[in-house]
């Protein structure tokens, strides 16, 4: 079942490299457990060498020099170095460099980070030309190993040895110029499921509203020039959930039910009017917040939260999807919340509260905006967000005067709160109560035969002051680089948008989801050597894990 982490879930950690300030690499103690055999093939029994990726974190930013970043990708150089003729494959290589916004100054092409990457990724091999595509990225992705956020800055690097044939087309002329950039994670075309995930704020780290930059390098024997002139991109679509053997990758959504899930009795565009609040077959229509008013009352209580306030979603569920195999799923939803909540609870070992099942059954993730008090016309009204693609700005202004919900409004305001759906109302879990602290604990650090591509949301930082005084009198750390082979993402605070397109078996998908600590992520095997039992099974090169 593709729904949130548990407790159980047993998950394999990707190798831990530390380089501290002085450049010194430790390893850290791995596992004897052997994963396959290192048999060496025959030349020419090799495949195009498969993708590498990894991803590094910085503790302390303003310390870190670009040497060190070079020491740290000394385990992808040394790949290079033990097999000579991995260029050989393809004259054309693409670079994905992602950093946080500590190092957009880096990116640039008047820098000399980009070159001294590129000889170190690749070596001093024979002339080949490579296209690098840099973006800034609000933060790391974590491992699947505890989906917790890694502390501190760095890159996140994806080196694939072909050319990527679309990036240089011309970017879309519809997009609007208020909006960032994105980056599309795909996967392969038999699903044609897509993540598109807005890039950070940069303006006041190098003057872009948002940085991603494409350029062309050429290697000229011991260096890199630049051949094509560094231009800004809207959008970049990344393959990268390639091969799904399933209809979408994992999903979790670490969240708290506040309500049983309800059926809306009336709405219109992106405005829930009434919910049918009946249990055992009575009807009892009232105002769409008659409910969720009480509950976050009683959750902040409960919390020692009173007199705060908390930001609630909404999951919005077709009436289709809840029929066949899932009705013992579904009167579980529809039990007492608390019931509900030990049940679903994200420190249970349930996990979440199948929001990502849902989602994969064409349910609809909305913040809701606004809504509750008022009279007459306005009294109970939710307003839901109705951004569920990233091609509008979400700049929009809600009327709730008579006469303002016509259907040209609700048009343009979506159509989530559909009549005879139903909703579940939610809040974002607390970080550690997603997070089992004793996983890593339990496993040590091993070597993986797992490699991982992790997309999130984060909580903006936007109105976070630092205060530095606070720190006057502690001793700060020490400067320390990680290093996790096999890995790439990247979070963002503006949330992600999860879209599918419908077959006989399978949903439409289109949702954004902005609930802090969401992750869509997906395992795969790392390809090592080992002997091919025939002549179609081929293996990839050594070193490549």
């Amino acid at each position: 079942m593709l729904a949130a982490l548990s407790r159980q879930a047993r998950w394999i950690p990707l190798r831990s490299v530390r380089t501290e300030s002085t450049i010194e690499v430790r390893k850290i103690p791995t596992s004897k457990r052997k994963w396959a055999t290192t048999t060496r093939p025959s030349p020419h029994t090799l495949q195009l060498p498969p993708s590498r990726q990894m991803t590094i974190s910085i503790n302390r930013p303003e310390q870190a020099t670009i040497q060190h970043v070079l020491d740290a990708l000394a385990s992808l150089q040394k790949t290079s170095s033990r097999l000579e003729n991995f260029a050989a494959f393809k004259n054309h290589h693409t670079l994905f460099i992602l950093a946080t916004p500590s190092f957009a100054s880096w990116l640039e092409a008047s820098s000399e980070f980009i070159p001294k990457v590129l000889q170190r990724v690749l070596g001093t091999l024979r002339p080949i030309e490579v296209d690098v595509v840099c973006g800034v990225c609000d933060g790391l992705a974590p491992r699947p190993v505890s989906m917790k956020q890694p502390s501190g800055a760095g890159f996140s690097i994806l080196h694939k040895p072909w050319k990527q044939d679309d990036l240089w087309e011309c970017n879309p002329t519809a997009v609007s110029p208020n909006l960032q950039s994105t980056i599309t994670f795909s996967a392969n075309k038999g699903h044609k499921v897509t993540l598109t995930l807005p890039l950070a704020n940069t303006l006041f780290n190098n003057g872009r509203l948002s940085t991603l930059l494409l350029s062309r390098w050429r290697s000229s024997g011991d260096s890199f020039e630049v051949t094509q002139e560094q231009t800004e991109k809207k959008n970049v679509t990344l393959n990268v959930f390639r091969k799904l053997r399933i209809p979408r990758p994992s999903i979790q959504i670490p969240s708290v039910p506040l309500t049983p899930m309800r059926r809306i009795q009336s709405g219109l565009g992106n405005i829930v009017r009434t919910i049918d609040f009946g249990e055992g077959g009575l009807p009892d229509v009232g105002p769409a917040s008659r409910e969720l008013e009480m509950r976050v009352t009683g959750y902040l209580s409960k919390q020692g939260l009173d007199h705060s306030v908390i930001d609630v979603w909404a999951l919005v569920i077709p009436a289709e999807a809840l029929s066949g195999p899932w009705n013992e799923k579904v009167k579980i939803l529809m039990s007492d919340v608390e019931d509900l909540r030990a049940k679903r609870s994200p420190s249970t070992d349930k996990g979440c509260c199948d929001v990502g099942d849902f989602i994969d059954k064409g349910a609809t993730l909305c913040r809701v905006l606004s809504g509750g008090g008022g009279w007459g016309i306005k009294q109970g009204l939710l307003a839901l967000d109705p951004q569920t693609t990233y091609s509008t700005s979400n700049e929009s202004r809600y009327d709730f005067s008579e006469g303002a919900l016509d259907e040209q409004q609700a048009s343009a305001l979506g159509n989530v709160a559909q009549q005879g759906a139903f909703i579940q109302f939610l809040v974002a879990a607390k970080h550690d109560e997603a997070v089992d602290p004793l996983i890593e604990k339990e496993r040590g650090y091993v070597d993986s035969a797992l490699g991982s591509t992790v997309v999130g949301v984060v909580p903006s930082t936007v109105d976070e002051i630092h205060d530095i005084s606070q720190n006057g009198d502690q001793q700060m750390p020490k400067l320390d680089v990680q290093v996790y082979l096999g890995h790439f993402g990247c979070v963002s605070e503006s949330g992600m948008f999860l879209q599918r397109n419908g077959k006989s078996t399978t949903p439409v998908i289109e949702t954004k989801i902005d609930l802090p600590y969401s992750y869509v992520y997906r395992e795969s095997p790392l390809n090592i050597y080992k002997e091919a039992e025939s002549e179609k099974e081929v293996a990839s090169p050594d070193g490549l894990a």
